[in-house]
């Protein structure tokens, strides 16, 4: 590719000269020589050349010095060289250079137009391909947007959900256990009743009176008893099911009672139990569950907890005497055991409010087993997963 200067303005000034001096060779060949018709291309190529300068009245400027330089040349050329003029042929000629420059003219402004539209035309599509890449990157941002936002109501709808059908359970439960518990206490009541109207027959036998004040006063604490399990049950459900720490709920529930010299141990796994509000009443029962039924030869009570299928799997161990066989799903029936046999039944109802299930697997003689089995989705590693 020529180069014919490195701006707009160098290139003009290089045209300018090279028609001059081309303008000067023409106009002297055409005094000295007869070119006949050669010489009037020499002039179109001239003409032509007027084309590429910056001023659009270049070819008409032009062809008016050329139209000049012919008749000065034939002048000159006819008083030198004494030769018949050829003014006639010029004339065309010049009517010729004419037409042709407002055809080059024409060209001229076309071209400027074409070379405009063609520039505005880029910048439109630098634009256009502006905004497409900035409206592709807002797409793309506000498609993660919505996905995030997708995701978290999913969340949110199936956590609400698993709240209301909780909630739905709950209330059920409670509703059963305000039948439940009023004919637990009036029978009680009854029995005591019937303490007391035998007692006046044996004033005069305080053996037998003590006897009997012994069982009236151990029905009324089965009595007490009811009513605090009443009060625990009655907030079962009652506030929406959250996410609990396993360690932080067995803890509490190790100060809460009488450890005497047993040990507790935890398995270090940091967990978390999505679980109606009561969940630590769950740990207090099976603690106090060995405590009572383990037999004096209980040291230890071992919480472990390891995944199976998807579900965490919390196992309650301790080394007592364990669960006769035929007993193993009758402790977790209201009323069944040596005192009122409520705490396991409410540590059942409790994690079955999220679906969660317990039941008693040891092997009899060498200690109880309670499994704890809380399904996919309702529980997490703190930190982790949250």
């Amino acid at each position: 590719m020529i180069n014919i200067g490195k701006t707009p303005e160098e290139r003009n000034r290089l045209i300018l000269v090279a028609m001059i001096c081309f303008g000067i060779i023409i106009f002297i060949a055409d005094i000295f020589f007869s070119l006949g018709f050669i010489i009037w291309i020499l002039y179109f190529v001239l003409l032509l050349m007027s084309v590429w300068l910056k001023a659009r009245s270049a070819p008409f400027v032009t062809a008016w010095l050329i139209t000049l330089a012919i008749l000065v040349g034939s002048i000159i050329s006819g008083a030198i060289r004494q030769v018949p003029t050829d003014l006639p042929g010029r004339v065309v000629f010049i009517l010729m250079l004419a037409i042709v420059s407002l055809l080059v003219w024409e060209i001229r402004k076309n071209y400027e137009f074409l070379e405009s539209e063609v520039a505005e035309r880029r910048k439109t599509q630098k634009k256009l391909e502006e905004l497409t890449h900035s409206l592709e990157d807002r797409v793309s941002e506000r498609t993660r947007e919505l996905a995030e936002t997708n995701i978290k109501l999913t969340e949110d709808i199936t956590k609400r959900h698993k709240v209301e059908v909780s909630l739905a359970t709950a209330n059920q439960k409670l509703s059963l256990l305000s039948q439940i518990t009023r004919h637990d206490i009036l029978n009680q009541l009854m029995v005591l009743d019937g303490y007391l109207e035998i007692s006046h027959d044996f004033i005069d036998k305080p053996e037998t009176l003590k006897e009997f004040i012994q069982k009236e006063k151990q029905i009324v604490n089965t009595i007490e008893e009811q009513i605090t399990f009443t009060r625990d049950y009655e907030e079962l459900g009652i506030a929406a099911p959250e996410w609990q720490n396993v360690h932080a709920s067995i803890k509490k529930a190790v100060v809460e009672l009488p450890m005497r010299e047993v040990k507790v141990e935890i398995d270090p796994k940091d967990l978390e139990i999505f679980a109606d509000r009561l969940f630590e009443k769950v740990f207090y029962n099976l603690i106090d569950n060995a405590l009572r039924y383990g037999g004096d030869g209980m040291k230890t009570i071992r919480f472990s907890m390891q995944e199976r299928d998807g579900n965490e799997v919390i196992v309650c161990k301790d080394d007592g005497v364990g669960v006769p066989v035929d007993e193993k799903e009758r402790i977790f029936d209201r009323g069944f055991g040596k005192n009122t046999g409520l705490g396991l039944a409410l540590a059942r109802e409790i994690l079955s409010i999220t679906e969660i299930t317990i039941r008693e697997n040891g092997e009899p003689g060498r200690g109880a087993s309670f499994e704890i089995t809380v399904p996919k989705g309702k529980w997490r590693i703190a930190g982790v997963n949250t």
